[in-house]
């Protein structure tokens, strides 16, 4: 039997309460005959993209021992729930269960406005807008787009077609 790590990602509805999450996935892991080391619930995260038609989920990870020709049939199985949004299983051979404690405590305890709550704030940190005013965008456009809006070619396109004409016209 090898050893896996799962992250498991919820529908905020149902994974309102942990023990709803467990028993899920205590009758996926006894379908896939695993034996869980460490199942513990992350946080309810806003996603990037909706799941689902849904905009917010709730992350599990769990450590479990099982056979490798019952991960197919689990991550099947988790597609086919309704529960389930995302499952996500790795191979985590060497991990001890320290280190799976370590792992699983490492999730970022930090405010909900740098978490990706605020107006200003995603995952990857906080947003720059690239463009704060209109005329900024001006400065960066090509060639092409300012000859689009004049309704002209642009120059160098005017320099190409001016040299295709002359090899025609020899």
């Amino acid at each position: 039997m090898n050893q896996y790590e799962a992250m498991f990602l919820f529908d905020p509805t149902f994974g309102a309460s942990f023990e709803n999450c467990e028993a899920e996935i205590r009758r996926l892991m006894t379908r896939a005959e695993a034996e869980i080391l460490l199942c513990q619930r992350w946080d309810e995260r806003r996603l990037a993209y909706k799941i689902k038609g849904r905009k917010r989920g709730v992350y599990v990870l769990v450590f479990f021992k099982a056979p490798s020709d019952k991960i197919t049939p689990l991550e099947r199985d988790a597609q086919l729930s309704e529960q389930i949004l995302r499952l996500l299983v790795l191979r985590a051979d060497g991990l001890t269960l320290e280190m799976m404690q370590q792992a699983a405590a490492a999730r970022a305890e930090i405010s909900e406005s740098e978490r990706g709550e605020g107006d200003n704030y995603g995952d990857r940190g906080p947003s720059r807008n690239r463009y704060p005013d209109s005329r900024d965008r001006g400065a960066v456009e090509t060639e092409y787009a300012a000859a689009k809006r004049r309704k002209s070619p642009p120059k160098q396109a005017d320099e190409a077609v001016s040299e295709t004409e002359a090899k025609v016209v020899e």
